[in-house]
């Protein structure tokens, strides 16, 4: 028969072993297990496609595709799930291409390159013909991208967490060759 004293043993060998383990996964979920920011980088952009004619006094033809290099990368120890990537490009407020990637999930402690070609709606990007005009005598065009990818981070099938990255870029272009001449990007994750 078992004495009291061997049964508070038991029971404090128990609590002790209970409080050890939720330590041990208090201190593994504040690190190792703990969600860290997925990165949505833009690494690169060409102009391909570029077809140009300038007619004096108001006609400007500009036809491109502008292609981005989105660099998708998870140094969490959990697969990130992302929901549809949009891709917007816009020249002086004014959207004037888009493009979306579906949906998909990037395995743990992974990255992926994907390319994202925008054709431009020329329609809208030359609706102000007077300040098209002017980056065309300059020799530089300046647009704007926005990439937003939401999803969730799972961590052991159970532990979910929302997040939503984005990434701005400002683009110079050079006119006429269209070569990217600079690239200045700011990222930004929500969890």
């Amino acid at each position: 028969m078992v004495s009291k004293r061997n049964i508070c043993y038991i029971v404090s060998g128990i609590i002790f072993i209970l409080l050890a383990l939720f330590m041990i996964g208090l201190i593994l979920a504040q690190t190792v297990f703990k969600p860290k920011h997925p990165i949505l980088q833009t690494v690169s952009s060409t102009v391909e496609g570029v077809s140009t004619n300038v007619s004096p006094p108001d006609q400007v033809q500009v036809n491109f595709t502008l292609t981005l290099e989105m660099l998708l990368t998870n140094p969490n120890v959990a697969d990130v799930e992302y929901k549809t990537v949009e891709n917007l490009v816009y020249y002086r407020d004014t959207l004037v291409g888009n493009l979306s990637l579906p949906s998909s999930t990037l395995p743990a402690k992974g990255s992926v390159m994907l390319a994202c070609p925008l054709v431009l709606q020329i329609d809208k990007f030359v609706a102000n013909l007077g300040d098209i005009a002017q980056d065309i005598l300059h020799g530089k065009i300046v647009m704007e991208t926005k990439a937003r990818m939401p999803g969730e981070i799972t961590l052991l099938g159970i532990f979910k967490t929302h997040m939503d990255s984005i990434s701005h870029c400002n683009l110079v272009l050079g006119f006429p060759t269209m070569k990217v001449l600079e690239q200045v990007c700011d990222l930004k994750t929500k969890l």
